[in-house]
């Protein structure tokens, strides 16, 4: 997985919403890494839905056991 890098937008964006340990994804689960890169990439008018709801699909995988 691609740094995060704090300068970037949505993570800027993501930060205000969520606390900082929910914004790493588990190491172990590709799914979440996945849904990190995408929150973290996301540009445009609807960027916030976007870093809303692939933190939903974080959250989500990790009650489910990182399938």
């Amino acid at each position: 997985m691609t740094e995060t890098t704090d300068h970037t937008h949505a993570y800027r964006e993501a930060l205000k919403l969520f606390p900082p340990p929910l914004l790493t994804p588990s190491p172990a689960c590709a799914c979440c890494q996945a849904y990190a890169r995408h929150r973290d990439r996301a540009t445009g008018p609807l960027s916030g839905a976007v870093v809303t709801d692939m933190q939903v699909l974080m959250k989500r995988c990790a009650r489910n056991g990182h399938r």
